[in-house]
């Protein structure tokens, strides 16, 4: 079963792979996911798609999904999700 898409949730999930001390206080729908934001590395990256993935019950493509457009902040990770489900 999957959880229902919010971009709440999106977020939650981001920032429990990040963890508390990589999570700004301020952290919210345009925190961005690497640089600058969260500061995720490739691999904390891969697991926030792989819970996404789990959570809302998508598959995201390597070759069209990741990319600097759709993986730069939440909002943009949350948006990429939801045209997933849409398809």
């Amino acid at each position: 079963m999957t959880s229902p898409l919010t971009l709440e949730r999106v977020q939650a999930i981001v920032a429990h792979v990040a963890g508390p001390g990589q999570t700004p206080i301020d952290a919210g729908p345009e925190t961005p996911l690497v640089d600058g934001g969260l500061w995720l590395d490739s691999v904390r990256l891969l697991e926030a798609i792989i819970a996404c993935e789990t959570e809302f019950g998508v598959i995201f493509d390597p070759d069209t999904d990741f990319t600097g457009t759709h993986l730069s902040t939440v909002r943009t990770l949350h948006d990429l999700i939801r045209a997933k489900q849409s398809s």
